[in-house]
């Protein structure tokens, strides 16, 4: 096969990560849909729902670390092909489940298994784009969210419908497993790139440098707390629609959409802006962002109709696009080149940890207030200030280079 150089070969990388991505957050948010026949079938309560939701986001979120790490020592193209092949296989599996401890059990792999692909993503487009077209990638790469949230919520529900809870996540499962046949196909190198990676990824990676970037903390903490906010809303909100608004399971796939496809329009703008115009100011549009995001899920908790409400959930979910593009844009531009996957993956880290506290507290609480949504809302607005102040303490000055213990580096993230 011929290698493929310069632009095009940039474009192939593009399509096929955000593709990636979109299997990716496809099959992570079908369980939101399937959790309704599936809370049926075993007789769960929100706790367990919640718990079930959550198993994913800890072993997940475990991975982050480990991911990051290898994808520096050993290159992305290899993380990304064993984690797509490995999370669809355990995809597949969940269909097979017979129970609520096996349900739990094979979403824990999957998590495992799905843990590398982001960060090897992220190391993937800093290797192959410079850093003026950085922030555009990489709001491209995320954008692909969107359209895996519309396929999560209303493909997935027509597919529970048409198939059974069971039968989607097998045909999801075996999805995933020939996309990754065609990312090892398409990315493989010539013997002479091959060799040049192996030497370039086996070098000792200094771990210990992460830490000692400024502002680190400052990131971790504002992706953490979005996070909550994010996949709070990812979680509950179908589960929400059907049991307060009275909505049937694919009618509220279908509303699921619209915030989906508005973010995916939004993470593409805001790459733009990330490149264009906020140049050095990245952390104004994360902070402006989580505060809209506070604003407008309190709005979600007092609308009185289902338009309403889907209209709040739609300018929070645009609101949010613009933390998650705004975070990983500051580590890919300013980041240590020799350490990008490994800040991509303690930075995802804090995000999942995230994803699998938040469905478990919201489940909790919910339980503890009768069933009533109302706290959990003011849970997320407060979760969402939380974020806006991390991210307006972000510094993005120079850095000191006479330093050696920041000599990896160009510039704090």
């Amino acid at each position: 096969m011929v290698s493929l150089t310069g632009r095009k070969r940039k474009v192939v990388i593009m399509i096929l990560l955000f593709v990636g991505m979109i299997i990716s957050f496809f099959d992570r948010l079908a369980i939101n849909v399937a959790a309704i026949p599936i809370e049926k079938e075993f007789g769960l309560n929100p706790s367990q729902v919640g718990l079930l939701i959550s198993a994913f986001f800890i072993s997940y979120s475990l991975m982050q670390p480990l991911g990051g790490w290898l994808t520096d020592k050993y290159g992305p193209r290899i993380l990304i092909v064993i984690s797509l092949a490995s999370w669809s296989i355990f995809t597949a599996m969940t269909g097979l489940a017979w129970s609520f401890a096996s349900l739990l059990f094979i979403r824990f792999l999957f998590g495992i298994g799905e843990g590398p692909f982001h960060s090897a993503a992220v190391a993937s487009i800093h290797e192959n784009f410079p850093e003026k077209e950085r922030g555009r990638a990489n709001s491209f790469f995320l954008s692909a969210q969107g359209i895996g949230g519309v396929l999560g919520s209303v493909a997935a529900a027509a597919m529970v419908v048409a198939l059974g809870w069971r039968g989607m996540f097998v045909s999801l499962g075996v999805v995933g497993v020939f996309v990754a046949l065609i990312f090892w196909i398409v990315l493989k190198p010539s013997d002479a790139q091959a060799t040049s990676t192996s030497i370039q990824h086996k070098k000792k990676v200094p771990l210990r440098l992460i830490f000692k970037i400024d502002n680190i903390w400052k990131i971790i903490f504002a992706k953490f707390f979005s996070n909550v906010v994010s996949w709070g809303l990812v979680s509950w909100m179908p589960i929400y629609l059907v049991k307060e608004r009275g909505i049937d399971l694919v009618s509220a796939g279908g509303l699921m959409a619209i915030p989906y496809i508005s973010s995916f329009l939004i993470m593409n703008l805001s790459g733009w802006l990330l490149d264009k115009v906020m140049v050095r100011r990245e952390k104004y549009l994360i902070g402006i962002g989580s505060l809209l995001a506070a604003v407008f899920l309190y709005c979600m908790s007092i609308a009185d109709s289902v338009t309403l409400f889907i209209t709040f959930f739609t300018f929070a979910s645009i609101s949010i696009s613009f933390i998650g593009t705004g975070l990983f844009t500051i580590v890919l531009k300013y980041g240590p080149k020799e350490l990008i996957g490994s800040v991509t993956g303690l930075v995802t880290f804090s995000g999942q940890i995230a994803g699998a506290v938040s469905p478990v507290v919201i489940g909790l609480i919910i339980s503890l207030f009768n069933g009533s949504y109302d706290a959990a809302f003011w849970f997320l607005v407060a979760s969402a200030i939380l974020a806006a102040i991390s991210s307006l303490t972000i510094k993005n000055e120079k850095n000191d280079t006479s330093s050696p213990e920041y000599s990896i580096s160009k510039t704090h993230i």
